[in-house]
């Protein structure tokens, strides 16, 4: 009995409330961790029953934001519980407040996006996805323009001073900030001109792809090789830009060069039987089939064969090229003719020879 009366006579009061507090910490904080989608849960019921939102819960994107704010709010709830000082609180609840208004931002955003209701209704004459998607990424980042500026005032920041700083150098980032205004208003030239929408397949200068993204700066594009091509939207203004999905037809033409031991009356039974394929092929419009004898130059006898192909998609255009390569080399085989290469012959003196030619006749 002596030794336990010892040994609660040397425990601190005030140690018992510290391993209290620390207990009652833990405690709020997995509470907030183990319930953090129950609260979640009720808090969009409540919302969607108040907007009369039958949208599922589960997969809002509000509620994932809320699924991890609640877990911020119970580590808040758990430092509070210490006895800190003043000082220390003050930075706590500063960047408990900064962390909130980053979530409230998220929040938001979560509502800006092309297919949510809430974002049709404000914009609902507009049926262009691309335009569509610019504007829910200039509203985004107005929200966080606003929310930047919130964060610097809870900071305690000066914004006059930051004004006035920025007076002074506004110069030098106007110089910098050429290129990127450019590309801006190349954007929404873009936009406004509608040369091409996300998903064609267009050429720019020496690059094409299929775009995928239009953002405020650049044009994002995935080539054939599956690599993706970011071009600033200012080079885009200033380039040609040809857009193969606007295309009913694609054109092809090619040259056939025939070696020239190819009779005359071979020529014309090829040309005829060529049209004939290209004429009775489904993906080519036989009214554009044109099959000419073009040129006889020097080691080949040229036929021009032009036509157009009623497909725009490029992948599906090759393969049908293809196959119309390969009907007429099989027409080329069957009739026995061979194709020309370029050739040339080499004359070689042989002066030793000629020497003992010129000795022999001397001698004679």
């Amino acid at each position: 009995m002596g030794n336990i009366r010892n040994f609660l006579t040397q425990i601190n009061v005030r140690d018992l409330i510290k391993i209290f507090n620390i207990q009652i910490a833990l405690a709020i904080f997995l509470i907030f961790i183990l319930f953090r989608k129950l609260f979640s849960q009720i808090l969009l019921k409540i919302v969607f029953a108040l907007t009369k939102n039958k949208g599922k819960i589960k997969e809002s994107k509000v509620y994932k934001i809320l699924n991890n704010f609640w877990i911020f709010l119970g580590l808040y709830a758990a430092i509070r519980m210490f006895r800190l000082s003043s000082q220390v609180l003050a930075n706590v609840n500063t960047i408990f407040e900064v962390i909130c208004i980053i979530f409230a931002t998220n929040i938001v955003n979560s509502f800006i996006t092309k297919d949510s209701k809430w974002f049709r209704k404000v914009i609902k004459h507009s049926q262009n996805d691309t335009v569509n998607n610019f504007v829910c990424k200039i509203a985004r980042g107005f929200v966080w323009v606003i929310a930047g500026y919130v964060i610097i005032k809870e900071l305690g920041y000066d914004l006059t001073g930051l004004v006035a700083g920025f007076g002074v150098g506004s110069v030098i980032i106007s110089l910098a900030a050429q290129d990127t205004v450019k590309s801006l208003l190349s954007g929404a030239i873009i936009l406004t001109d509608k040369p091409f929408d996300i998903g064609d397949f267009i050429e720019v200068g020496n690059y094409k792809g299929t775009v995928m993204d239009i953002t405020f700066r650049s044009t994002r594009m995935k080539a054939n090789d599956n690599s993706i091509i970011t071009i600033p939207n200012a080079t885009i203004t200033s380039e040609y830009v040809v857009n193969w999905n606007k295309l009913k037809s694609r054109r092809l033409e090619f040259v056939l060069n025939l070696s020239m031991d190819t009779t005359a009356e071979k020529i014309k039974n090829i040309l005829e039987k060529i049209k004939f394929v290209l004429k009775n092929n489904s993906n080519v419009l036989p009214e554009t089939v044109q099959v000419n004898l073009d040129e006889i130059a020097s080691y080949s006898s040229d036929i021009k064969i032009f036509l157009y192909i009623n497909e725009t998609d490029y992948i599906r255009f090759l393969n049908i090229k293809e196959k119309i390569y390969c009907d007429i080399l099989e027409l080329v085989e069957k009739e026995n003719i061979d194709l020309a290469y370029p050739t040339q012959t080499i004359l070689v003196k042989n002066t030793e020879t000629e020497n003992q030619e010129q000795t022999r006749k001397e001698n004679v």
